[in-house]
């Protein structure tokens, strides 16, 4: 298992993963901030307030690496694997860490870790079969729900109404995930993850593009605003980072580009239903198709050789 590489790259998962962890390093810490210094500082939390935000995010990746290690050294038996590549034997580590960055801060934390290692415990027998992101926050929501309600706004944005311009949107005032709402800091993160050819930037390129052209087009025919509808769902950065997983989306050419237009098309229509879960839904579903989709582009490609 040494050196395990991911099979579609001649990069290992722990270079991989590392290089995406460290670009979004910035949104994490402004997210800490955010959610957790700010409303600390202006008495909002308390000391559990204020260390929530590190909790869940650092905690869940605490939760990743141990679920690894553990498959790894007492599951598999690689005993003589090194601790660094048993902690990064897969994305899992990652996943957690991108869970907490799309979290809304309001989540119990018992429901959170409880789901999140179920989850990561099933997928390490089961395999990565559909998005596991999107299937621990599709559970996640589901039972906060069901006991008390699920919404992004922290204590101090719920507490107030806001008129926001485009520079709140642009720096991340607005409510979203725990880290997620910095479009600034995500499209830096972008274009370090393109630089370092650590994404599959087509797909993030053409469900963006294609995705803000739907709802541009929308808000003008319905004067709804634009910039609301864009970020009230974590779309950016789920579009960026968890629909991009190297396990669960396509890796052909045209199968990138279906993929990113079959995300924003389905994340525009499921709005409609249920805006927080859009996202999550559309890349879930998408993410259930992905080898067939991969698959029949293949056969096509190679029936047009012949």
């Amino acid at each position: 298992m040494k050196n395990k590489v991911y099979v579609r790259s001649n990069r290992s998962i722990t270079t991989i993963s590392l290089t995406r962890l460290i670009l979004i390093l910035p949104l994490i810490i402004y997210g800490i901030y955010k959610n957790g210094v700010y409303l600390y500082r202006n008495n909002y939390v308390n000391v559990f307030g204020l260390l929530k935000p590190v909790i869940i995010i650092l905690g869940g990746m605490i939760i990743a690496g141990l679920i690894n290690f553990l498959y790894e050294y007492f599951i598999k038996k690689h005993r003589n694997e090194n601790i660094v590549d048993a902690l990064f034997s897969s994305f899992h580590i990652e996943y957690a860490a991108l869970l907490g960055c799309i979290m809304s801060i309001n989540v119990d934390i018992y429901i959170y870790f409880i789901v999140l290692t179920v989850i990561l415990i099933i997928s390490k027998f089961i395999g990565d079969r559909a998005n596991t992101i999107c299937l621990a926050f599709l559970v996640i929501y589901t039972i906060s729900s069901l006991i008390g309600g699920f919404e992004f706004a922290n204590i101090y944005e719920a507490s107030k109404t806001f008129s926001y311009e485009l520079i709140d949107y642009l720096i991340g005032r607005t409510p979203g995930g725990i880290a997620s709402t910095h479009i600034i800091l995500l499209v830096v993160a972008l274009i370090g993850l393109s630089v370092t050819n650590n994404n599959k930037t087509t797909i993030s390129v053409i469900s963006i593009a294609s995705y803000i052209l739907i709802v541009l087009v929308y808000s003008l025919v319905t004067k709804n605003s634009f910039l609301s509808i864009l970020t009230c769902n974590n779309f950016l950065f789920i579009a960026s980072f968890v629909a991009t997983d190297s396990v669960t989306s396509c890796y052909t050419n045209r199968g990138m580009i279906l993929f990113g237009i079959s995300v924003s098309l389905l994340s525009f229509g499921l709005y409609f239903v249920n805006p927080i879960l859009a996202p999550i839904l559309a890349v879930l579903i998408i993410s259930l198709f992905t080898h067939i989709i991969d698959e029949k582009i293949y056969l096509l490609a190679k029936n047009k050789q012949r």
